[in-house]
């Protein structure tokens, strides 16, 4: 009794016209970038916190910042201000004049866990108290993107 066994040849014929498989995820999709091909991360981390802290306090719409985050961070942000907007529609009387929060920014400590991810931290001073910023920046399409944003 014999057995025969089919198995497919090492190599694929070349056939004209045949066109490769490639998921559409890594066609489409986002594509990472090394750290030496995107720009100064700590500019980016003080300009994102500034815009993120302004829309948080409602000087600033949240759409400004939507190609800098990731959709998670975007959402989040957008829910906070939602419910800030809906907390201010119950108050008697509007403001007529509207007080743009001020902030000073500190020096971010930046940290790189690897290759293209650069974790930040940021004391910010505002009004009334310090606080600070914690943040992790990833190079997606040759520019960064905020993938998480706590503000404490």
């Amino acid at each position: 009794m014999s057995k025969t066994i089919i198995s497919p040849s090492e190599e694929e014929p070349d056939i004209p016209g045949t066109i490769n498989r490639v998921s559409a995820g890594e066609q489409f999709g986002p594509q990472w970038t090394p750290t030496s091909e995107l720009p100064n991360p700590q500019t980016f981390v003080m300009n994102f916190t500034l815009r993120a802290l302004e829309i948080l306090h409602g000087s600033r719409d949240i759409a400004q910042i939507a190609r800098w985050t990731s959709e998670s961070v975007f959402l989040a942000m957008n829910k906070h201000v939602n419910a800030h907007v809906r907390k201010d529609s119950y108050t008697l009387a509007p403001s007529a004049t509207r007080i743009a929060p001020h902030f000073v920014v500190g020096k971010p400590h930046l940290f790189s866990p690897r290759d293209g991810v650069i974790e930040a931290c940021i004391v910010v001073q505002g009004n009334r108290r310090f606080q600070s910023v914690a943040m992790r920046i990833e190079g997606w399409d040759h520019r960064w993107r905020a993938t998480s944003f706590a503000y404490l």
